[in-house]
């Protein structure tokens, strides 16, 4: 059985008349009628009798003509799906994090992604810069977010903008109250830093800073991630360096103060396989590029 009879059938079925249905078809009439007949000698039962006006269907055409136009509608659905697919219009993007980029870039980007191609489904999961780019040569996940990337064969880091760094710091320390401030405003207080691997990171933007600007940061601590270098602060006494996207969020014991430095700014990236992209991270490449996260 193939679907040019199944078309055949049913057009013949449709216009009650082969005639009719071979000028809807823009085929001739004989190669109709014989499609036809071949049907009916694998289905071993008559489709359609002769009238005067043309043909009508038999029962076994009748119900036929049911399933056959099930069959094709779903053929054309599985076209149209395959093709919006390597348009990268369906499909599932995995996407891998780290950091503080979870905070406002990652959902902003993806929902960006999904109002643009809302058929796309997307998965994402924590993993730090390195195990990002091992995924992305493995082709477990398509892209990466974070900062401070460093290079490696075949992979591509490109730049989504760029974020204003806060000091953080407890709502009972005087400072809490100032509208910015700068780095010889910090001198006098030891600096909670994170994190503590996957160099460069942000902490190694934090401590040169602070030298750039003539003065040596007091660490009190490097511990692993943001959160627990903001609950340490929270105890007071101590200071915080954090993005933009983090000083957004509530922390009933914090305040979050502006670091009036102009120099200071956190690049926000993506990294993704130069070659061999799937059509899905082609079509969110093109909606980063035409939206401002």
């Amino acid at each position: 059985m193939e679907f040019r009879q199944l078309r055949y059938f049913v057009a013949v079925a449709e216009e009650g008349n082969i005639g009719k249905a071979a000028r809807r078809l823009h085929v001739s009439q004989p190669p109709i009628s014989r499609q036809i007949q071949y049907l009916e000698q694998e289905l071993k039962a008559q489709l359609l009798v002769r009238t005067t006006k043309g043909v009508s269907l038999t029962e076994a055409g009748k119900t036929f003509l049911e399933d056959a136009r099930k069959i094709l509608a779903q053929a054309d659905r599985a076209k149209d799906r395959s093709q919006a697919a390597d348009r990268g219009e369906i499909g599932q993007l995995e996407v891998g994090f780290f950091g503080s980029v979870i905070y406002n870039t990652v959902p902003a980007a993806l929902r960006a992604f999904q109002n643009s191609l809302p058929e796309a489904k997307v998965a994402i999961k924590r993993l730090g810069k390195a195990a990002q780019i091992n995924a992305l040569q493995e082709g477990s996940i398509h892209v990466g977010f974070g900062r401070y990337y460093s290079d490696a064969p075949g992979i591509k880091i490109e730049n989504l903008g760029e974020e204003d760094v806060y000091v953080a710091v407890s709502r009972e320390t005087s400072m809490a109250n100032e509208v910015s401030v700068g780095f010889s405003d910090l001198t006098s207080l030891p600096l909670v830093l994170f994190p503590q691997g996957g160099r460069p990171s942000f902490a190694d933007l934090v401590v040169g800073a602070y030298r750039n600007a003539g003065f040596e940061p007091k660490v009190s601590t490097i511990t692993e991630d943001v959160t627990s270098a903001l609950a340490i602060t929270a105890l007071g006494g101590t200071c915080c360096l954090v993005p933009a996207s983090v000083a957004s969020l509530r922390f009933p014991s914090l305040r979050f103060v502006q670091l009036d430095e102009a120099s200071v700014r956190l690049p926000l990236n993506i990294i993704y396989r130069e070659h061999r992209q799937a059509p899905v991270l082609k079509a969110f490449l093109e909606t980063m590029r035409q939206t401002k996260v």
